[in-house]
């Protein structure tokens, strides 16, 4: 008909951009997946199990500095105490060789014996320097951990032989005597690796199965002879499909991914059980440590006790 009226056959060639000068696309692209065999919800579960590893290292992070801290104050608490009785040795030495030279001046003691006060008074100076050293220290390594500048004062309201007001701080810290190995930090993030192990077996296995998903693309496209597009140049493009993926062969790569995720699921588990036999051989051996500590504490203050009565 167009030949017929003398017009150019090609002419409506011009819309679909051969040989054009210009070419503008404008688009929007969207997939969905239908089915992956399982894929999708085995990576779902890989990182759930690694976000609740990351939660349970920062809780025992945030458990660790406020074990830091305590131990840090009572450090410096226990550094006062020793520090006040090396200088009340001091001054009980000081004293003594005071007494022996006065004695050795009205021809009661020896020489000897006056050679050796002044000795035991000359050796107490240096345990004096180092328990205020030792203190200086322990002040220190406290600021640090609070974040308070070096130079500010800083004043202990908990003796360290008040046993009532240090075991009211350690509860007030959440210090409790659950030694459960189960509840350890490092057994809960070995159990999540076994879950993480397991998503990833999954993930190996679910490449056998096909794949389907939804694919769309929306698009504007215009060839104007002239640098740009006018409104009404814009053809529109408006493809929907869905497509479909089907491992067929893949030289034994799927199968050698499984043998490796699940060879990471056995050493995942070994682990957690080396794991859990570690912290339940740590919990008893804290506990020995904490019984002795207990034995040795009562011991001393039996000794303070009589050491008291004497002085008295």
């Amino acid at each position: 008909n167009r030949c017929a009226l003398g017009g150019n056959p090609f002419a409506s060639f011009g819309d679909l951009g051969f040989g054009a000068k210009n070419q503008y696309n404008l688009g929007l692209a969207f997939s969905q997946s239908l089915f992956a065999g399982g894929r999708i919800s085995a990576q779902n579960a890989v990182a759930n199990a690694g976000r609740r590893s990351a939660d349970i290292e920062l809780t025992a992070q945030r458990a660790q500095l406020r074990l830091d801290v305590t131990q840090a104050y009572f450090d410096a608490a226990l550094a006062d105490r020793l520090v006040a009785l090396a200088e009340s040795s001091a001054v009980q030495t000081d004293n003594v060789l005071k007494q022996t030279r006065l004695a050795r001046t009205v021809g009661n003691v020896s020489e000897f014996d006056l050679l050796r006060a002044q000795v035991t008074s000359a050796n107490q100076r240096p345990i004096v320097i180092q328990r205020q050293s030792d203190r200086e220290v322990a002040y220190l390594r406290l600021k640090q951990l609070l974040n308070i500048p070096l130079e500010a004062p800083v004043s202990l309201t908990t003796v360290v032989d008040d046993s009532a007001a240090t075991n009211a701080a350690l509860v007030n810290i959440g210090v409790t005597s659950d030694t459960a190995a189960i509840d350890r930090a490092t057994v809960r993030q070995a159990a999540e690796a076994i879950d993480a192990q397991r998503g990833l077996l999954r993930v190996a296995q679910a490449q056998r199965f096909p794949t389907l998903s939804l694919t769309s693309a929306y698009g504007k496209v215009a060839f104007p002879q002239t640098g740009f597009p006018q409104s009404g140049s814009f053809r529109t493009n408006w493809t929907i499909g869905v497509a479909s993926s089907v491992p067929l062969f893949t030289g034994g790569r799927i199968k050698g991914d499984q043998l490796v995720a699940e060879a990471n699921v056995r050493e995942a588990q070994a682990r957690y059980d080396q794991v859990r036999e570690f912290a339940a051989l740590d919990s008893r051996v804290t506990i020995n440590n904490l019984l002795q500590a207990r034995a040795a504490w009562e011991a001393s203050q039996g000794t303070a006790e009589q050491a008291a009565r004497a002085y008295a």
